[in-house]
């Protein structure tokens, strides 16, 4: 099997390139636009500014078509860090609340919840077994007090493919909000956020979105864009920027969480990255990631490596974390023979993509030998 465009991902041909999971490697029309944005600016200054305009117009339609929403409730961020943010410093909080939260999640969503406990709120970390808190265990810690469910689409360490569906019909009949981290799925399994009841899901554009460095965005739902705060309120916040008014009249749509100057080159690089993804199409996106991830774990398995991963097909992801062999030796190996990868969940994890092919999978598994 062959990857999937890969003529526009020469990074594909430099290395076996296996760490989306990381930092997803830009095609050469990402690189494209942003380089033109530049240009754009460097040539035309504020005369550009026409441009740039429909630009965000462009790219919050396409955010929306890829994950399932409505454009009016997408918010550009730095990264996934600061899109939770708005929730933490967006929710009116109070001594006794409580988050749930897997206790394994990556850092950016567990920190900001941690950052709470000062002010009395309770942080419910939810133990993990196998690299996963099961949805059961998530919702039997919910109570009258909590206030966001906090989970990633897909855990980092494990490539566990949360219950998100489940998890948002309960957030609804308990009316907390469910937040998700959706940086290890969005741009390689498809997300419905919308029909899975997903308040706010925050994703960065770097990893399988294959989009730039130091862009991401959230998603509202609209009850959370009704009830979160804007924490930061800049001259684009409001309603009429250009009236240039004293007093801030907040925009009605996601806009009230954007404060000042956006990130032009980001978003241009970011629209790039997911028109490309809704040309291909997210269910054959999809498809063609966990195919390679099947493949690679058979591949392993004649290598006498396990694929570290619930028996259920539909908890799979494009990770793959591989166990069974001497990881920490191997993965130096690995890296000189030009199989790019990651040592994470006491193995080595894989990240295939739609670029990625059979050949790319032989060549890793010939370097573990």
């Amino acid at each position: 099997m062959n990857g999937l465009r890969r003529e526009l991902y020469p990074g594909a041909d430099a290395a076996v390139y296996l760490d989306a999971a990381a930092v997803g490697i830009v095609s050469t029309r990402v690189a494209d636009a942003m380089a033109h944005a530049v240009s754009r600016h460097q040539l035309r200054g504020i005369a550009d500014a026409a441009d740039r305009a429909a630009e965000l117009v462009a790219a919050r339609r396409a955010v929306a078509e890829l994950v399932g929403g409505d454009a009016d409730r997408v918010a550009f961020t730095q990264n996934t860090s600061t899109g939770l943010a708005l929730v933490v410093n967006g929710i009116c909080w109070a001594a006794g609340d409580n988050v749930v939260v897997p206790a394994g999640e990556f850092p950016s969503n567990l920190y900001p919840w941690v950052h709470l406990q000062p002010r009395g709120v309770e942080l419910r970390r939810v133990p993990m077994r196998d690299g996963r808190a099961p949805t059961g265990d998530i919702l039997a810690a919910i109570d009258a007090r909590t206030r966001v469910v906090a989970v990633s689409a897909v855990q980092y360490s494990s490539g566990h493919r949360n219950d998100l569906a489940a998890l948002g019909d309960a957030c609804r009949q308990r009316d907390c909000l469910l937040v998700v981290d959706g940086t290890q799925a969005v741009g390689a399994l498809v997300i419905d956020t919308d029909g899975s009841g997903i308040d706010v899901l925050a994703a960065s554009a770097h990893k399988w979105m294959l989009g730039p460095l130091g862009i991401g965005f959230v998603h509202l739902s609209p009850r959370a864009l009704r009830d979160l705060r804007p924490s930061t309120v800049g001259w684009l916040s409001v309603q009429e920027p250009f009236r240039f008014g004293s007093e801030p009249d907040l925009a009605r749509d996601a806009r009230r969480l954007e404060s000042g100057t956006e990130n032009v080159a980001g978003i241009a690089g970011l629209l790039a990255a997911v028109t490309l993804a809704l040309e291909i199409g997210p269910a054959r996106v999809e498809a063609h990631v966990l195919d390679r991830t099947a493949e690679l774990a058979e591949l392993l398995a004649e290598r006498g490596w396990t694929a570290r991963r619930d028996p259920r097909p539909e908890t799979w992801s494009g990770i793959l974390v591989a166990t069974g062999g001497d990881a920490e030796a191997a993965h130096p190996r690995l890296l000189e023979a030009g199989v790019r990868c990651s040592l994470r969940g006491g193995g080595i994890r894989f990240a295939p993509h739609y670029y990625t092919g059979t050949p790319d999978l032989r060549a890793t598994v010939a370097a573990l030998a």
